[in-house]
């Protein structure tokens, strides 16, 4: 169960309106460009938060949070869970990026003592263990932000192949935007070459998608790369991202 107010079918149409505006004057800009429009705010957009695992395929995102505008605000939810490495990682591209303006959001100690006291939901009720370190955290840590930007792509899984740069998220009554969404494997790689951007530590392991450490494994050759999370389950994602609205696009960004 959510813990933010659902929005109103009038907020919801306002919202669908001010994504395809922003589409339509987006469809041509590039990936920085997108993202420098998204922080700089505008009368459709305030207050926006990026939110960043700091996993395998963060720092490209926060690279250019860096250059844009150190001081934006970036949401790092901690779940309780996460690899020793990943918050390394994080608190070394804190420092190397410049960024000021790092949140931790953390899960709600009474919920966890009522909901998940012994630390096993995940063995039982994964999606209920999302719910609580994940989504709950999310969904409370928002309230505040009128817009929130993430760096899904289209190539990282199939499970991903509809994501659009400009979205609603219809739960949240939130714009919702994806920079890299039409980034392709190779524009990924090219950028990381480029700025020589340091690699989560796990990823030489062959973690190639990084979540919570009880739910990841490493991924096997010709796997997809998101294989190793919650390996030998049907769950394919947090819930996060799992909305059933996806409204807008902007196809052409580059």
């Amino acid at each position: 169960m959510s813990s933010i107010r659902q929005p109103s079918r009038l907020e919801l149409t306002r919202l669908t309106s001010v994504a395809e505006r922003l589409s339509g004057m987006w469809q041509h800009l590039s990936a920085q460009e997108v993202l420098s429009e998204i922080l700089k705010g505008n009368a459709f957009i305030k207050n926006p938060a990026l939110v960043s695992s700091f996993g395998a395929d963060s720092a490209v995102l926060l690279h250019m949070v860096g250059a844009l505008d150190p001081a934006a605000q970036i949401v790092f939810l901690d779940t309780g869970f996460h690899f020793s490495e990943t918050l390394l990682f994080r608190d070394r591209l804190t420092k190397a990026f410049g960024l000021n303006n790092v949140r931790t959001a953390s899960v709600d100690p009474i919920a966890v003592k009522r909901l998940d006291a012994q630390r096993r939901l995940h063995l039982s009720a994964p999606d209920s263990c999302c719910q609580l370190r994940k989504v709950s955290v999310l969904d409370r840590h928002l309230r505040m932000n009128d817009a929130w930007i993430s760096g899904q792509r289209r190539s990282q899984a199939s499970t991903r192949s509809s994501v659009s740069v400009v979205e609603v998220d219809e739960a949240r009554g939130k714009l919702k935007f994806n920079p890299l969404a039409n980034w392709s494997l190779s524009d990924f790689a090219a950028y990381k070459a480029r700025y020589e951007l340091p690699e989560h530590p796990l990823t030489a392991k062959g973690y190639l998608s990084i979540g919570c450490a009880p739910c990841t494994s490493a991924v096997k050759v010709g796997e997809d790369t998101r294989a190793g999370r919650w390996r030998g389950q049907s769950k394919l994602e947090c819930g996060l991202h799992n909305r059933p609205n996806i409204i807008a696009s902007s196809e052409h960004v580059a």
